[in-house]
């Protein structure tokens, strides 16, 4: 087989196994990658091909991509979890696009600044101990920052290359996150809330309708963020939400146990308030300029040390198992 060959059933082996994971594709499918990378069905194994006949004129379904011969498994040569390769871009790509209507996934991770002694005028924009903004810009802040290559962003970008990512740092002021962006497919709002370890990553299923507590500008509120709306607001009926924060509460992400935790009246804060904003706007979506599907929250501890290398090698598996590149 030719070298460009051999690559190209590289990169059809992890497409084919992802669009057969998420999609439930089969040999059809497996078909219309192989035109996508530019060759033929026939090409990839003919034990394939004639199991595919086979299929055919007993009437059942060609096999599916996790059911391929020793020959082209699938498994074989698929690249680590921190492997960056062609072939994984490729699949991710395909992934992206297949749920986004052909175009590719656009994901926004955002963050906080500081929020104590900030000092007169209090400071908004001082990024240095809050570990959600420090794994957006790595090193200390004392202003908007013009870009954004902190550990977690340099992660993510380097894993998941075809996905289009955002990142924002804001204040710990009310209403920072408002209004809600829905030109993106998935916000991941990240914040410090887990204070008694430091190896527990916490994604919150639902939020309080409760704001409380003084902002970082000095500005009180105690009351509830919807006078109309019932104590809790959960995610809407058919969101896939509920169903990737329960497959992922329990797993250890590079030494960080994935937790969940439901909303309660003590989670009353900018983070609450943010995620309840968040919710209600997926709620509401559905114009024809919205593209927006899920919203999470992910509360995170303190670096260990001042570890953030490995704080963001925890949060890079979350973010990509929540937007499924992982």
């Amino acid at each position: 087989m030719k070298p460009v060959e051999a690559q190209r059933l590289v990169e059809l082996r992890d497409l084919s196994r992802f669009l057969a994971g998420r999609v439930g594709a089969r040999w059809s499918a497996l078909a219309l990658v192989a035109g996508l990378l530019g060759c033929s069905a026939s090409g990839v194994d003919s034990e394939v091909k004639q199991q595919a006949e086979q299929a055919t004129h007993q009437g059942s379904s060609p096999p599916t991509a996790t059911q391929l011969p020793a020959s082209v498994d699938p498994e074989g040569s698929l690249p680590t979890s921190n492997q960056s390769t062609k072939a994984s871009a490729s699949g991710r790509e395909a992934l992206a696009r297949a749920e986004n209507g052909g175009r590719a996934m656009r994901v926004l991770v955002t963050g906080f600044n500081d929020w104590e002694q900030l000092g007169e005028p209090p400071n908004l924009w001082r990024c240095r101990d809050n570990p959600s903004c420090r794994l957006l810009l790595g090193e200390p802040h004392a202003e908007a920052p013009r870009d954004h290559a902190g550990p977690l962003v340099q992660r993510l970008r380097a894993r998941a290359p075809d996905i289009e990512w955002r990142f924002a740092t804001m204040p710990v002021t009310w209403g920072v996150a408002s209004p809600v962006p829905t030109d993106v497919d998935v916000i991941i709002n990240i914040g410090l809330g887990v204070y008694d370890r430091f190896d527990a990553l916490q994604l919150e299923v639902g939020a309080y309708n409760q704001r409380e507590g003084t902002d970082a500008a000095g500005v009180a509120r105690a009351e509830p963020i919807d006078d109309a709306a019932p104590p809790i607001l959960d995610a809407p009926d058919g969101s896939p939400m509920k169903a990737r924060i329960e497959a992922l509460t329990g797993r250890t992400i590079a030494s960080y146990e994935v937790l969940a935790a439901p909303a309660r009246a003590d989670n009353s804060y900018l983070c609450n308030e943010t995620h309840y904003g968040a919710l209600a706007t997926l709620v509401g979506a559905g114009g024809e300029a919205d593209r927006l599907e899920a919203v999470y929250f992910l509360h995170i501890p303190y670096a260990k040390s001042g570890d953030y290398e490995s704080l963001a090698e925890g949060v890079t598996g979350v973010v990509l198992s929540l937007v499924g590149g992982e």
